[in-house]
């Protein structure tokens, strides 16, 4: 069996890929930034459930690094544009842009 299932959302080379602080939760994150440009949001309930795969956003350049806060509920993304945008999930489960960082 095949613990670490080949996880295919992403359309060209995967640049960075970081876990989040999970602070007791019973789920797991894990955000990934590519050359196609998006940025994928991992998540799974528990160990041994399927990994579920949500497209964070497009952002029409590559994506060279993710990282999380220490509290893991925001995500900084840097882009191909100079550009570092914060995230953070909504109560809806959706992804929200908080903030662009301004150089």
């Amino acid at each position: 069996m095949d613990c670490f299932p080949t996880l295919q959302m992403h359309a060209d080379w995967v640049r960075d890929v970081v876990w989040a602080p999970n602070l007791g939760l019973p789920k797991s994150t894990i955000a990934s930034a590519s050359q196609d440009g998006t940025v994928v949001i991992w998540t799974v309930a528990k160990e041994g459930d399927q990994w579920e795969g949500k497209v964070l956003n497009d952002f029409k350049t590559p994506v060279w690094r993710v990282s999380w806060s220490l509290t893991g509920n925001i995500l900084a993304v840097a882009d191909g544009n100079n550009n570092v945008t914060l995230w953070k999930e909504a109560v809806d489960g959706e992804w929200q842009q908080v903030t662009t960082v301004e150089p």
